[in-house]
């Protein structure tokens, strides 16, 4: 990725006490550390996310950025996709598909275009599903991530079996705080390493 190597290393965080033993937990150790933030820590995060992001896309000459619509204390990514469309970058924002066996990244005008998912938080796109090697860069949000780029996501999988569609050069960011960046355990073979991490610090490289 173009610029990766100056890119500060991320560092994983004290771990908590007591260490949570399997994902479950460290799932909801991250739920209450993402919940504990402040209205405006998670604005300011917000911030952070858009000005780096935003960077990166015209570092790398994106064309199209796959986001998403956050559940709970997720950072919101309403503006960066603003700032987005203001340099013509097409947005893709993913959708379960009917038998939720699997996820879509799908075109998209912007967040106001998203529409509930039928008994479901979930805001989705609607229409066709775009090919996954036409997106450029990704932004996942992320219950946790490990310095080595594992990210701990809700539990569904969806990712994890996403990821291996897109192309070797595309550019994928996990999103959550610094204090999040911490080797959870136990690692299976499914987890997926991304490349960069957006804490409130700005980006750094994993791996």
């Amino acid at each position: 990725m173009t610029g990766d190597r100056d890119r500060p290393r991320a560092s994983e965080q004290p771990s908590p006490t007591p260490q949570p033993q399997d994902k479950r937990a460290w799932r909801a150790w991250a739920d209450g550390v993402q919940r504990a933030r402040t209205a405006q820590a998670r604005k300011q995060h917000a911030q952070v996310l858009m000005a780096e992001v935003h960077g990166l896309a015209t570092q790398i000459g994106a064309r199209t950025v796959g986001l998403y619509s956050p559940l709970g204390a997720e950072v919101e990514t309403r503006d960066l996709a603003n700032a987005l469309i203001v340099l013509g970058i097409r947005l893709a924002y993913p959708r379960v598909q009917p038998n939720g066996a699997a996820m879509d990244f799908v075109l998209a005008s912007g967040p106001a275009a998203l529409q509930p998912r039928p008994r479901s938080r979930l805001m989705e796109p609607v229409g066709e599903p775009l090919p996954p090697k036409e997106l450029d860069l990704l932004v996942i949000p992320a219950q946790a991530v490990r310095p080595d780029g594992k990210r701990l996501g809700r539990g569904g999988g969806y990712f994890d079996r996403f990821l291996p569609a897109l192309r070797s050069d595309a550019v994928t960011v996990a999103v959550c705080p610094a204090a999040c960046v911490v080797a959870w355990q136990p690692v299976e073979p499914f987890d997926r390493a991304l490349g960069l991490v957006c804490t409130e610090a700005g980006l750094a490289a994993l791996g």
